[in-house]
């Protein structure tokens, strides 16, 4: 009889994931070095995640729920500018916080091995969307793919993150001016 599986070492498993791909990089952590960063036998990290893979995913899926729950109070009655706006601010604080953290969903992002079609959207992804394409209507980019104004949008905030967190003393400046330039971009300014 297999042994019932525990969240905490679940979690573990997980936590030491992310360290060790922030710290190696995807395509070099073993297993074997997350599972002994975790402090579980690669045996169990197998019984958790059947691949690496599947691991990726689940840390990806984590990942991506938990900058939704840093939306907690989100102006859903806002014009699109003010929504945009929060998604921005709350997007560079997760940055500024947990650089580790979107430096490894970049990595997983570019790694060709999620599994996209078991992806359900989570709330982030929904209302920054949304907000994008009711932006564009009023602009040149109307016609534009939603999810392409979207990536352009994230990739400003990724790169303003890293440009904030290698010189904090401009964090101010480029966190408005980073917006401005999204926001000028949306209205075809």
């Amino acid at each position: 009889m297999s042994r019932p599986r525990s969240d905490d070492k679940r979690k573990a498993i997980l936590d030491a994931a992310l360290h060790v791909f922030a710290e190696r990089g995807i395509a070099s952590a073993p297993t074997s070095a997350i599972s002994t960063a975790a402090g579980v036998a690669e045996g169990s990290l197998f019984t958790y995640f059947k691949t690496k893979d599947e691991l990726m995913n689940a840390l990806y899926v984590e990942l991506r729920m938990e900058f939704s729950e840093y939306l907690t109070e989100f102006p859903h009655e806002a014009d699109a500018r003010t929504r945009l706006r929060y998604i921005w601010d709350q997007y560079l604080a997760l940055g500024a916080a947990h650089p580790e953290r979107l430096k490894v969903l970049a990595q997983l992002r570019a790694s060709g091995r999620l599994f996209k079609d078991e992806e359900e959207p989570a709330f982030a992804l929904v209302v920054a969307l949304r907000a994008t394409r009711e932006a564009a209507q009023v602009s040149e980019l109307r016609n534009a793919p939603p999810d392409y104004l979207l990536l352009m949008f994230r990739a400003q905030a990724e790169m303003t993150v890293e440009y904030i967190n290698a010189n904090p003393l401009k964090a101010e400046f480029c966190r408005e001016l980073g917006f401005q330039m999204v926001w000028s971009g949306f209205m075809g300014k």
